[in-house]
């Protein structure tokens, strides 16, 4: 073996022109599938840095719309009293917070609010101060906070004299007791958050089943599997159901590990599709690295034969060929590491993550294992073939001159061209979708949502329970504040609402009309709920189809009224009017009545399929949320609303900070960056395998010239014209590349099905962009043949057959 590799090393040295490209290749194609595979680590595979992990896992209610739905406070804590299956049961509720410094305006930052044992479930203690004890979360106690490691260096540099000091949140003072350690960092689970508090367990909160707010983090005892313990939560949400019908009828209990529980489907359907393409590339540069390894090989196969001839057995043949290779790959795979971490800082400076850019992709044990992987399996993959041809080569063939016409040479260049198809498939299907992916997002960006986001001002405000902690005083403070944005110069309208939609407009509700068929419990229909104010549709530019809009006069105590979409119209009044019907919540006893129809909107940036497509809209007069977002459409620029909204907020309550106050287009295009990311990664992979397989085929054609070279002087001799040597090389190629675009476009055809299925919202272009993709990659690859084909031309018939 040492042999061997010291005879590798000799050949490589021989042929730097070859060990060049073929390092470059392997660094570029093994890098980017490293780079890529790094994220589908980050997200899918790498764990929660808690003691033990394997055995945290959150418990989920579901129904038959969503398997990730909140609990109701009088649920989860008689789940985590009753369930034997875990050892430590933790409540949370991620929230927002407005922080008020001295001499600053008023922020908002993330938090949780959780149990007193969500640290030792978790088995994470604060590097300073305390944790939670036992009774911190009951109402008689003070208001205490953990920070996070990332909180404390932010904005307080890292000082340990902050444990001890006091902080305004939401206008009440909280204590900071301890300061958590960076393990506890997950962005993926918690999110940006930096202030953790207890939650307060306010009188009823043992027996409160309606209002769903709360999560749950666990801990499996040992010896206890996930499935067993799925069997348990089974039994309880029967009983449950069969106890609390109104409440909990048709819902269920989910229970997965808390790594995999903040990734929906579609996430991880699109990072393993990422990664596999990536790989697609890498397998293109391989079979390409393999052509050139047959070329080398024939070119050696009378050392080969000699070799053979001398009692060379086919592993001692196969040996230098395969040595060579594993070198090329090693050093290739070592480059490829930094390729790679120089793409994942590129990359997680501009991934959002929880509204926040900027996520670390490290090379940890995993991802470095990708790439040793991936370089061994790239050395076999390209020089096994080529080892196992050089090594059956006939040592009488191989030692009679001319023997590079022999069967051996038939059987290399067999190999060459089958390897030549393979690289023009893959590389059809590479660019294709990469081409149908990015198409599919320019289109999905400016694809008519049924709403007009541009020219929009968007911000967000929460008001604090503490403060504003009935109806009352919410319908006040969401009164005066329309009031004061209205009045704002150059605005035209001014609306409040729950939500904008750019990913929901609200929760999906179950549904009772009247006067339709009485469903089973669990399996009403469902519509998504939004609360806004008379100007929310004048604002967001969605028309009127029928009826009337919210009037400004209408009051919180006159009978509930609803404004639904066209497509709830269609489903239950087909043909008919729908105004004046009525509708409830499956959980309320109030009926709603019809007043208008408006049309369908799509979410922005949700590019899955939605829980419904029936929407209904609620007076916010009538609802009263503890949160909303202001729109407002004005003369001027979204950016330069920013400071007076925030003053008009301010003027009312100077405690109160608007969140992410600017323009919306802008928050929607920074939340489709991401797509964007991907649409490049895409890009990059699909056009370094399409030049990749366009060396292939030139290295065929020429090699297939260069062996023909008396055929064709005897042919120019005889009187042939420039267009017959033309088309008879050209000919060659023009096989080959219709072989592999037969092969390809089944392959891009599965590979589009199942992006569309993947991601529905994305209207992918149709057969056009094949055509397109196709008349692309026959360009190339005749251009690649043509080069040859001319250089073939040129030959002197004298010099042809003198040579021969």
């Amino acid at each position: 073996m040492l042999s061997d590799l010291k005879y590798a090393f000799r050949q490589l040295a021989k042929s730097p022109g070859f060990t060049t490209v073929a390092v470059l290749t392997l660094a570029l194609g093994i890098g980017f599938s490293t780079s890529t595979f790094s994220t589908t680590n980050a997200f899918l595979l790498r764990d929660v840095p808690y003691p033990e992990s394997g055995r945290l896992v959150r418990v989920f209610r579901t129904s038959r719309q969503s398997l990730t739905r909140p609990h109701a406070p009088g649920n989860i804590m008689e789940i985590g009293e009753t369930a034997a299956s875990f050892s430590g049961f933790a409540l949370y509720n991620e929230d927002n917070y407005a922080l008020g410094e001295p001499g600053q305006s008023a922020e908002q930052v993330s938090g949780l609010a959780v149990t007193a044992d969500f640290f030792n479930v978790l088995r994470v203690q604060p590097a300073l101060g305390r944790g939670f004890a036992a009774g911190d979360d009951q109402p008689d106690k003070g208001r205490i906070a953990v920070i996070t490691h990332r909180a404390w260096m932010r904005r307080y540099g890292g000082d340990p004299g902050v444990i001890g000091r006091t902080v305004r949140l939401n206008s009440q003072p909280f204590t900071i007791i301890g300061v958590l350690p960076p393990a506890f960092e997950a962005p993926l689970v918690w999110g940006p958050s930096e202030f953790i508090i207890p939650q307060i367990q306010f009188p009823g909160f043992r027996t409160q089943r309606t209002n769903a707010f709360l999560h749950c983090v666990a801990r499996l005892k040992p010896g206890v599997s996930l499935h067993q313990a799925q069997a348990e939560l089974g039994t309880i949400a029967t009983r449950l159901a069969k106890e609390y019908p109104k409440e909990n009828g048709g819902d269920g209990l989910r229970v997965v590990k808390l790594h995999d529980s903040n990734l929906d489907g579609t996430s991880r359907s699109l990072t393993w599709l990422m990664t596999g393409l990536s790989l697609t590339m890498l397998l293109i540069a391989c079979a390409n690295l393999a052509s050139l390894q047959v070329a080398r090989a024939l070119g050696r196969s009378r050392d080969f034969a000699v070799r053979a001839a001398l009692g060379g057995n086919r592993r001692q043949l196969m040996g230098p060929l395969l040595a060579e290779s594993m070198v090329l790959a090693l050093i290739g795979g070592s480059l490829g590491l930094l390729v790679a971490s120089w793409s994942n800082n590129a990359v997680g400076r501009f991934l959002i993550i929880n509204n926040e850019a900027g996520f670390s992709l490290p090379l940890d044990w995993r991802v470095v294992v990708f790439a040793l992987l991936s370089s061994l399996l790239s050395g076999l993959a390209f020089g096994l073939a080529p080892a196992w041809l050089a090594a059956g080569a006939r040592a009488a063939e191989a030692l009679k001159e001319g023997s590079r016409s022999a069967t051996a040479s038939r059987s290399h260049q067999r190999l060459k061209c089958i390897l030549i198809v393979g690289e023009l498939a893959l590389a059809l299907a590479l660019v294709g979708i990469a081409a149908s992916f990015g198409v599919g997002a320019k289109l999905f960006s400016h694809r008519p949502l049924g709403w007009q986001p541009d020219g929009l001002f968007a911000g967000y405000v929460v008001l604090p329970m503490n403060r504003y902690p009935d109806d009352a005083r919410r319908r006040d403070f969401q009164r005066a504040v329309l009031d004061r944005l209205a009045a704002i110069p150059g605005v035209k309208h001014a609306a409040l609402s729950t939500n904008l939609p750019v990913y929901a407009i609200g929760g999906a509700r179950p549904l009772i009309v009247e006067g339709q068929p009485a469903p089973e419990r669990g399996r009403e229909p469902i519509a998504e709920s939004g609360s806004v104010s008379s100007d929310f549709f004048a604002a967001l530019q969605i028309s009127l189809k029928q009826g009337a809009l919210f009037s400004t006069a209408l009051k919180a105590d006159d009978p509930p009224v609803a404004i639904v979409n066209e497509a709830f119209a269609q489903r239950f009044w087909p043909g008919e009017n729908p105004i004046g019907r009525r509708v409830r919540f499956a959980d309320r006893e109030r009926w709603m009545q019809i007043v208008g129809v408006v049309g369908n909107v799509r979410m922005a940036v949700r590019a899955d399929e939605p829980e419904t497509r029936l929407q209904l809209y609620r007076p916010l007069v009538q609802t009263s949320p503890n949160y909303f977002t202001i729109a407002l459409r004005a003369d001027m620029s979204p950016e330069m609303l920013a400071p007076a909204v925030r003053q008009a907020v301010a003027a009312l309550d100077a405690d109160l900070p608007v969140a992410r106050a600017g323009s919306l287009r802008a928050e929607i295009d920074r939340m489709l960056s991401n797509v964007n990311l991907m649409t490049i990664n895409l890009g990059i992979s699909a056009t370094m395998g399409l030049l990749i397989a366009a060396i292939g085929l030139f290295g065929v054609i020429s090699q297939l010239a260069i062996q023909r070279t008396r055929d064709i002087g005897v042919r120019i001799a005889l009187g042939a014209h420039y267009r017959d040597i033309m088309g008879m090389v050209l000919g060659e190629g023009v096989r080959l590349l219709v072989i592999g675009v037969a092969l390809g476009v089944p392959a891009f055809l599965a590979l589009n099905i199942f992006v569309q299925r993947t991601i529905p919202e994305v209207p992918l272009p149709g057969l056009w962009l094949l055509a397109t993709n196709i008349a692309v990659l026959t360009g190339t690859m005749l251009l690649a043949c043509w080069l040859p084909a001319h250089r073939a031309t040129r030959v002197n018939p004298v010099e042809a057959l003198r040579a021969e």
